[in-house]
């Protein structure tokens, strides 16, 4: 195709589409609403929720991979990859558990009215969350399993998510406004 070559209005939507919303920039897009560091906690663990979890995760990197289009919109998923450690408190114990907590999103990216690009993120359920965590002695490996610690992660990370999808900041980066991008270009 030459530089020149003139295309249709709707050639050139489903181009600037398959141009623009990349694999790449969805992933990019995840990592800013992620941000490098996230805390979480103390959340209740344990048998009566008698001890203390914080969890503090770094950004690992972020996946994202193109699962298909329909013709109204393009799709996603991806995962995002968090090393941390877990803080156990108790009245008789103090254990630190080091490892990874990966999250699956599925990512639909849409066009709205006047000319934007709106991403839909599904936040994913607790048992969809892998979470690999390693004490370093056996203790601390009883009380992981005897107080569901994993599960606790898994719960919380959930609602983490649910709730930074639907943040004012993420919606910010969720809503692309082409217009307003086009005007601060396109000045006389």
């Amino acid at each position: 195709m030459a530089d020149d070559e003139h295309i249709s209005f709707d050639q050139f939507g489903h181009s600037f589409m398959r141009e623009v919303v990349t694999a790449d920039r969805v992933a990019a897009t995840i990592a800013s609403v992620v941000g490098d560091q996230i805390e979480v906690g103390p959340l209740a663990a344990g048998p009566g929720h008698a001890a203390r979890a914080s969890l503090r995760g770094k950004l690992a990197g972020v996946d994202a991979s193109p699962t298909g289009e329909d013709g109204e919109s393009l799709r996603f998923s991806a995962v995002v990859r968090l090393d941390c450690t877990l803080a156990v408190k108790a009245p008789a114990l103090n254990k630190r558990y080091r490892g990874s907590v990966t999250i699956p999103l599925r990512l639909v990216v849409r066009t709205a009215s006047p000319l934007r690009l709106v991403i839909d993120v599904e936040p994913p359920s607790p048992p969809d969350i892998g979470v690999e965590l390693e004490s370093g002695d056996r203790s601390g490996r009883f009380i992981q399993v005897l107080g569901n610690i994993d599960d606790e992660v898994r719960t919380r990370a959930a609602a983490e998510v649910a709730e930074r999808v639907d943040a004012p900041e993420a919606r910010r980066h969720r809503e692309i406004d082409i217009l307003a991008m086009v005007d601060d270009v396109w000045q006389p």
